[in-house]
């Protein structure tokens, strides 16, 4: 059944993209965790792991929008979820200023 309100789940291959979107999100702000561990967890702290990190962060947004369709990327932004609960541990506010 429909969720009330009127809303409708998005279409299958919608849902794909966005499954799509989600993982690869997911797939480039670990690997900066994998690689930047130390950088991440002192960012954590700091609250300013942007700053630390910004170079690895900008070219995996890149990544993110060349790969990403543009119906995706406006309606939610996967990279920035991921960045708060990979990178800040579900802080936004350990990103710091961006």
């Amino acid at each position: 059944p429909a969720p009330s309100g009127g809303s409708r789940a998005p279409a299958p291959e919608d849902q794909q993209a966005h499954d799509d979107a989600k993982r690869f999100a997911r797939l480039v702000v670990s690997e900066i965790k994998l690689y930047n561990e130390a950088k991440v967890t002192e960012g954590r702290r700091t609250r300013d792991i942007y700053e630390r990190l910004k170079e690895d962060i900008e070219r995996g947004r890149q990544m993110y929008h060349d790969r990403v369709s543009a119906a995706v990327r406006e309606s939610t932004d996967y990279f920035h979820d991921e960045l708060v609960r990979i990178l800040a541990g579900g802080d936004a506010n350990a990103l710091g200023p961006m």
